[in-house]
Formats: structure tokens, C-alpha cells, sequence
């Protein structure tokens, strides 16, 4: 950690260089950084705010010559795995939010090169109002959530893995180089954003969940428009036949049949993401606030049919590939579960009938499912929403921040647990069996999904939610995933990203590839400038 002496001497410099707007370094206007929904504490020394790539060279320098150590984030949304936090204390936070230019679109080859402070909502806005034949791979979180920063540690969309997706990199390297990755380097190329490896090592691999530098843009693969969408909705209501379905999916996905991530939610998952819906949908039509129509929401999913596992699933094609990809659907669950397929024009249509015969009780009843559904279908057509974060807000009973848009700034708790797992059902079920048994001996319900990344791994997405105000209950939130963690591993099945309170459990001095990582660290990054000890020894 740097000396007091050697902080100021920095934040004097970085106010010179940035202006004094651009670095907030007294204690009341750094505690909006600070404060996480991890219930976790730093000590953060100052936060920058460059706006060009030039700005974060100079950052950089400046962090050099006076030793004060770096931690990037893109929007700050890392919720559950610590936010804005570093992992150590002393460092100076660079917050690249405001560097969110769309620097190219092409849409012959669909991909767009990026800034870090590009949000979901921002590209999506960006492709209708231009009105642009493409779609792109989201995730389930917030509309602005950084593109850069959910790839950079390796997240999950609706397609593929966020990483699989990035090439072209520009990274200022801890050292004080630039670099562009692929044939980016290379002067006169223009190949950097269709080829992602270039000549020579592909070295773009460093960086997602590296700390050797600060990653200022980025190639995003972008697809083309489908002539067709659909979803299919996929429900069980026997948990027994639980291992069957992901076999199912597996099948499925194996067979060329859907090519999007299926994404398998627990009971408890699913009531936490549509009761909260329904609930808004109740007392927009007169219902009163509180205990008694959140129940009613919770029976009314259970009338519904929404058992103990329920799949949502995009399938894009031709119509006459939605239309055998249908058939197969059936084919594959049809004896154990049941199934709905949703399409624009089916959604439309029925919302368009049903608010014609609100009268009718059932049909109000539909109306209010359908209009809470019809999120998680968006997701499946690539589109973003914002109503992903009252799912946790209602596991940790803080229903009167269900419409807040940043969890830091709540009283609920989050922390994630995240495993790879074989695809397979029998694998998948011991995973889910052991989660509930861990979480039940420290007194939590655990809200899983299961997501299929491909026909060979299965992604896990265990939360914790809790009242972070509660102080025991906090530590205790945090006694449950480190012995989750530590079971996952056991069982073969280590988490593949992890939150700042569990970097030091996950590398290890006996361990010759941290060892390696660390080797890295002291040729792109001498002097530990950036994010130490993130995904490292140092």
C-alpha cells in the first residue's frame, strides 16, 4: 500500500491532469463507491474518471511514479461480486463509465467496436434507431450494465459466454504500454475485427479476469436479425423428472436443434423473478400494497403451473426451422413436462384479446401472468430489462426498494456462487442437492439457475440474497458461500468467476499456473499498478 504522503502526491497530479471534476477523492463523495450489496468494507483512496483512452495512459504513469495501485471498473455493476470494490485495500478506483463511445458498427459483418462505459441499453438504442438488421448476445442483468466489463469476467448471455465474443482489444498495459491485440497491432490491417487472433500468441486471452492492465476498447461480435423468434417455455412439475430435462436439453443442443443457452430456474428462483411482477401488475389494478397481495401473487404463480423447475429458451431461424425445431421440443419433453411457445405476434395477439375481456376474472388472471412473462421473453428475442433486480430485493424481503435500479443503494444483500458443471442430469442434481443442503444448514434458501452453456457445460448461478443490515446475518451470508465454494470444488466442480472476498481462496502459491499468472504480472505490470490481487497471487 502506498504511503499517505505518496496518495496525495497522486491525487495533486491526477487533478492537474483531469481536472479536479475527474478525481473525487474526499470521504462523504467516495462513499457512493463504497458501499456494496456484498456487505463488504474497502478502503478506496480516491476514484478517476477519465474520459479518452490518453486520460487512462496518464492515469497509468502517474499511478507508476508514485506506486499508488489501480482498480478499473467499467459501470460498477458487479453486484454480488463486490460492486466497485477492489480486492485490497489502497487503491485508487478508475471508473470508465464515461468513456461510452460507440467508436463503429458494421453491419456486412456484425460486430461493433466499443468503449468500456458502453452499456447494453446504449448498442441496443444505437441498432434501432438506426435501424440495423443485427442483434447481439445480452445478458440477463440491467440495460446498463458495461458490455467490456460483464466480458472481462467471463459472463453469461443469452448465446454464449460474454468472452467468446470480444477480439481487438486495446489494453494500456500496468507497465505504461499500449497494446492492441489480434492483427490490431499491425498497421494498415483491416482484418482486426473479423479475425480475432491475428500473428503469433493470441494474447487477448490475458485479460479477461487478468490484472495486467486497463482495457480501453473492444470488438463486439454482433449477429444477424433472424427471419423468426420464438421461446419455449418448458415446465415440470415433478422434481424427479428434474435430471431428465437437462438430458433433454442437452439432446437438443447436441442435435443442432437450438443453439441459444437454455436457462433452467428453481422454484424459488422463478417465484422471486415473477412475483414481484405480478405484484406490480395487482396493484396497478387496485390490489393494496403489502403482505397480503404479495401472497396472492405467490398462489397465483402456483395455480400457473410453475413447479419446481421452469426452462425459458430462444430458438431463431427460418420459420420453417422454427417449425421443426417445434416438433422436436415436443418430442424431447413432451412426456414429462409441459410446454409454451411464445412469438411476438402470439404475445400481441393474446394481450390484445385479453384486455378486451378484463370482465372475465380468469382472463384478467392471464393477462397479469402473460404481462410478467413477457420480460424473460424479451431476453430471448436480445433484448435488455431492468426488472431483474426484484428477484433479489424480494428474496431478502426489501419490498420497499423493489423499483431501486442500483442494489448498492438498498438494504438487500447478494452474493453469487457460480460453478461449471458436466451436462448431464444426474451431475446437475447432485449440484443442486448439495447447494440446498449447504444453504439450509446456515438458515438461507437458495435461488438457483442452471444455464446450458452448450452440450457440455452447465453454468451455475447460485444467490444468496439477505438483509445486509443485519450484521450477523451478513457474516453468516458469507460463512455459507465460502463453505458452498469450497464443496463445489470438492466435488470437482470449482466456480469459474468469484467475488473479492474469495480471490485468495481460489489461487495458491502450490499452484505452478498461479504461479505463471504471477510470473505475467511482473513483465506487463512491474510495479502490482493494477487491480492487485485479482485473479492472482499479487
Amino acid at each position: 500500500m502506498a504511503s499517505p504522503t505518496s496518495v496525495q502526491s497522486a491525487i495533486q497530479t491526477w487533478r492537474r491532469e483531469l481536472g479536479a471534476d475527474a478525481v473525487i477523492h474526499e470521504s462523504t463523495e467516495l462513499a457512493s463507491y463504497t458501499r456494496t450489496v456484498c456487505a463488504s468494507k474497502r478502503d478506496v483512496v480516491a476514484v478517476l474518471k477519465p474520459a479518452t483512452q490518453q486520460q487512462v495512459q496518464r492515469i497509468v504513469a502517474i499511478a507508476n511514479e508514485y506506486k499508488v495501485p489501480l482498480y478499473p471498473i467499467s459501470c460498477g455493476k458487479q453486484w454480488g461480486m463486490g460492486s466497485r470494490l477492489p480486492v485490497k485495500d489502497g487503491a485508487a478506483i478508475v471508473d470508465l463509465a464515461g468513456m461510452n463511445r460507440i467508436i463503429e458498427v458494421n453491419t456486412r459483418h456484425h460486430y461493433a467496436v466499443v468503449e468500456p462505459g458502453v452499456t447494453q441499453r446504449q448498442l441496443l438504442d444505437h441498432i434501432r434507431e438506426n435501424n440495423l438488421p443485427l442483434i447481439f448476445n445480452v445478458t440477463g442483468s440491467t440495460s446498463d450494465t458495461s458490455l467490456i466489463g460483464n466480458a472481462m469476467d467471463r459472463g453469461v448471455g443469452y448465446f454464449q459466454p460474454r468472452a467468446e465474443g470480444f477480439s481487438n482489444l486495446t489494453v494500456v498495459l500496468g507497465n505504461g504500454e499500449t497494446i492492441q491485440t489480434g492483427f490490431g497491432h499491425i498497421e494498415g490491417a483491416k482484418t482486426q475485427n473479423l479475425y480475432r487472433y491475428g500473428v503469433g500468441p493470441d494474447l487477448s486471452g490475458l485479460f479477461p479476469q487478468g490484472n495486467f492492465g486497463i482495457v480501453t476498447s473492444a470488438c463486439i461480435d454482433l449477429m444477424p436479425k433472424p427471419e423468426s423468434h420464438m421461446a419455449a417455455i418448458i415446465k415440470i412439475a415433478d422434481e424427479k423428472d428434474f435430471p431428465r430435462l437437462i438430458d433433454a436439453l442437452v439432446a437438443l443442443r447436441s442435435g443442432g436443434v437450438v443453439n441459444t443457452i437454455a436457462h433452467i430456474g428453481s422454484r424459488e428462483r422463478t417465484y422471486a423473478t415473477l412475483a414481484p411482477l405480478l405484484y406490480d401488475e395487482l396493484t396497478a389494478t387496485g390490489e393494496p400494497e403489502g403482505e397480503a397481495t404479495r401472497a396472492k401473487a405467490l398462489e397465483m404463480l402456483k395455480q400457473g403451473g410453475f413447479g419446481p423447475w421452469s426452462t425459458s429458451l430462444g430458438v431463431l431461424g427460418t420459420k420453417r426451422q422454427l417449425k421443426l425445431a417445434k416438433k422436436e421440443i415436443h418430442k424431447a419433453v413432451g412426456g414429462f413436462a409441459k410446454t409454451m411457445f411464445l412469438s411476438d405476434v402470439v404475445v400481441d395477439v393474446a394481450k390484445r384479446i385479453a384486455e378486451r375481456l378484463t370482465f372475465i376474472p380468469a382472463v384478467r388472471t392471464q393477462l397479469m401472468m402473460l404481462k410478467a412473462v413477457e420480460p424473460i421473453y424479451r431476453l430471448t428475442c436480445c433484448e435488455t430489462t431492468d426488472v431483474a433486480l426484484k428477484c433479489f430485493y424480494w428474496s431478502a424481503g426489501d419490498f420497499q426498494h423493489l423499483d431501486e435500479i442500483d442494489p448498492d443503494h438498498s438494504n438487500c444483500g447478494l452474493l453469487f456462487c457460480c460453478p461449471i458443471i458436466p451436462a448431464t442430469g444426474e451431475a446437475v442434481r447432485q449440484v443442486v442437492q448439495a447447494t440446498r443442503e449447504t444453504f439450509s444448514k446456515h438458515g438461507f434458501e437458495a435461488g438457483i439457475t442452471v444455464n446450458l452453456i452448450n452440450a457440455k457445460a452447465v453454468e451455475g448461478v447460485v444467490s444468496l440474497s439477505f438483509d445486509r443490515r443485519d450484521a450477523a446475518r451478513a457474516a453468516k451470508a458469507h460463512e455459507c458461500i465460502r463453505e458452498m465454494e469450497a464443496r463445489y470444488t470438492e466435488m470437482g466442480y470449482p466456480p469459474y468467476r468469484v467475488g473479492i472476498n474469495s480471490m485468495e481462496r481460489t489461487v495458491r502459491e502450490d499452484d505452478p499456473f498461479w504461479r505463471t499468472v504471477r510470473d505475467l504480472k511482473k513483465v506487463l505490470d512491474p510495479n502490482n499498478i493494477i487491480a492487485p490481487g485479482r485473479y492472482n497471487l499479487v
